[in-house]
Parts: structure tokens; C-alpha cells; sequence
């Protein structure tokens, strides 16, 4: 089979594993190929302009012990923070202020920071207008309830591996728990965000084929495909970083097989590579997450690794401007999840 009919069949739907996995082997012409088909897919999709989101990284607590992450509960070499109401909203002002449509309050797995985005999501629809978008962990449904009710637009809660086993190596905690708040917040009316982590210690082309099935199987309105990058102190610091070709690729076919989802264009891709973000776009890409963190946070904030990339304004727009696109001024009004009975 040639490569335009892996092409054409993923694009149908119809494409099985075999044909992922020449997709995501894909190198040279035929990546570049890839590459041209998610773009194209992107046009007629209509959302080739890039949006951009304001990340504020309101805490670094986290409940959970996963190997790859800095912020693992047990690493008592990090300071930890938690950044108060006040500080929050202020910085939401230079979002809004710079023409940001998106709020995006990223944290650890940290309940105790709750409370603070209960207070801060109502303020924030009041003051500014802006979509609220939560990446907070694994919560409770009534947790994720109260996030909907207060005006909570969408919610990011990646899979990382689609391997129960895996997963739970690396997590300690069930994929299956995982899976059940993603569908929770999928039947609250949340625009759900989910991905995989590409080049994770132990994971297997079968594993991403697998990767990239439960994706499309979920249907999400935001898909991202994040290269593993090693963390110092944490037990994969010395595993070496994922593909960035294998990420791309992943990317790619996410594009051409879901269409229309948001797509981040990770700051992963830039630690990898200087260019990384400009090949993310041009891969079919349509998302840059903009880092509004106060560099004393950021600092600790070691979600990828201790020496980030970190994604200015002018960076996104730069990257945007090389790829030959355009930024999105503004997004169409998405209904609130309705009120739920108390």
C-alpha cells in the first residue's frame, strides 16, 4: 500500500495499525508529505489560524509520584508554592490586557488549590471575559461539578500511555481512574483536552499505535502529543528525551484523522530543538500556550525539566509569523456547562 492511500484511509477513518505505524515511521518525503496532508487538513477544517492561551502556573503541590515529573510528591529537593487569589487575577489582567482570549490555570495535583480556582473562576469571567481553561489533575466529579457550575469552559487531562500497565508503573495510580475523569468531564460539558507523552521509558510502536487509537476513540476538542524530556531529580532523569520525528509524526496523524480539534504546539518541542514549535505548526499544530508565570514561580514549576523552554508572547507570534500563519483574534462564544441542581 502506498503511502497516499495510508494518507487517504486515515483520513476516511478507516486506517488500521499497520498503517499507523508507517505513518509514524514516516521519514524524509514521505514525513514531509504527512506534514502536507495535517496542514491541508487543517485548512479545510477551517482552523488554521493560531490561538493563543495565557498559562499561569498557580501551583506546584502535587498528590501524585509519577517518574518523569519533578513535581512527584516525594521530591523533597523542590520549594514549593502556591500562588494566592490576588497574584492570580492581576496576572489575568496582562492576559486579557495583551489580547489573550484564553485563562489557563495549570497546577500539580493539588486539592488544596481548589478553593483558590473556585474563587478566582468567577472573578475572572466577570472582570475580563475570558475562556477559562483547568489542567488541575485527577478530582472528584463534585470538584469538577463546582468548576463547571462557577463557569469552567475546558479541562486538560492527558492519558500520557494508553498501557494500564505502564501507566501504572510509572503513575502509581490506575489508568482506569484516569479514564473515568476524562469521561466525567466529557458528560459535564467540558471541552476535554487529552494526549500522550511520546518516547515514555518502556513504551513500544505498539504502544503509541495504542496511544493514538484511544485518542481517536475519545474524540477530544484539544489533542496534544508531548515528547518525554528527562527531569532531574526523578528516577527517569537519566532515560533519554523522546523523538522529536516520532512526536511530530503523532501530531500529524492526530490532525489528519480528528480535523478540527485544537492542537497544542507543546514548549516541549522547542527544548528539543530550537525551530521546534515553528516544525509543531507546520505539522498541523494550531495552538501556542504563551507562559504569564512570574519567573519566581516558573522557575519552580518543573513540569518538564529544570531548564524549559519558556514561551514568550513575542516567541508565539514570531513562530506563528514564520509559519505563515495567522493569530486567531478572537473565539466564537462556547456555551457554559449549565448550572447543575445543589
Amino acid at each position: 500500500m502506498s503511502l497516499v492511500d495510508d494518507l487517504q484511509q486515515l483520513a476516511d477513518g478507516t486506517l488500521g495499525r499497520t498503517g499507523l505505524s508507517r505513518l509514524l515511521l514516516a521519514e524524509g518525503a514521505d514525513q514531509q508529505l504527512l506534514f502536507a496532508w495535517a496542514r491541508q487538513a487543517r485548512a479545510a477544517a477551517g482552523v488554521e489560524a493560531v490561538t493563543l492561551r495565557g498559562v499561569i502556573e498557580i501551583s506546584n503541590h502535587c498528590q501524585k509520584s509519577c517518574d518523569y515529573c519533578a513535581m512527584r510528591g516525594p521530591n523533597g529537593e523542590l520549594e514549593r508554592y502556591r500562588m494566592d487569589a490576588e497574584a492570580i487575577l492581576a496576572i489575568v489582567g496582562s492576559i486579557h490586557a495583551h489580547g489573550v482570549p484564553i485563562a489557563f490555570l495549570q497546577a500539580g495535583q493539588d486539592p488544596r488549590s481548589d478553593a483558590l480556582v473556585e474563587e478566582v473562576i468567577p472573578a475572572i469571567k466577570a472582570r475580563y471575559g475570558l475562556q477559562v481553561l483547568l489542567c488541575l489533575g485527577e478530582r472528584p466529579k463534585a470538584a469538577y461539578e463546582r468548576f463547571a457550575a462557577l463557569g469552567a469552559d475546558s479541562y486538560i487531562l492527558k492519558f500520557e500511555t494508553s498501557d494500564p500497565a505502564l501507566y501504572e508503573a510509572i503513575a502509581r495510580t490506575p489508568l482506569a481512574r484516569r479514564l473515568d475523569c476524562i469521561r466525567s468531564l466529557q458528560g459535564l460539558g467540558f471541552a476535554l483536552g487529552t494526549g500522550n507523552i511520546v518516547g515514555l521509558p518502556g513504551q513500544s510502536l505498539e504502544t503509541l499505535v495504542d496511544d493514538i487509537q484511544l485518542a481517536l476513540a475519545l474524540q477530544p476538542d484539544f489533542v496534544s502529543a508531548s515528547p518525554f524530556i528527562p527531569n532531574p531529580s526523578t528516577p527517569f532523569e537519566a532515560a533519554p528525551c523522546g523523538s522529536l520525528a516520532l512526536t511530530l509524526n503523532t501530531l500529524a496523524i492526530y490532525r489528519i484523522a480528528l480535523k478540527t480539534p485544537l492542537i497544542p504546539n507543546v514548549s516541549a518541542l522547542e527544548k528539543l530543538q530550537p525551530g521546534g514549535q515553528l516544525l509543531g505548526l507546520q505539522a498541523g499544530a494550531n495552538v501556542m500556550t504563551v507562559n504569564f508565570t512570574p519567573r519566581t514561580f516558573q522557575e519552580k514549576f518543573n513540569i518538564y525539566s529544570n531548564e524549559r523552554f519558556v514561551v514568550s508572547l513575542q516567541h508565539a507570534l514570531d513562530t506563528i509569523e514564520a509559519a505563515g500563519l495567522q493569530r486567531r483574534a478572537v473565539l466564537a462564544p462556547r456555551p457554559r456547562p449549565a448550572l447543575l441542581p445543589t
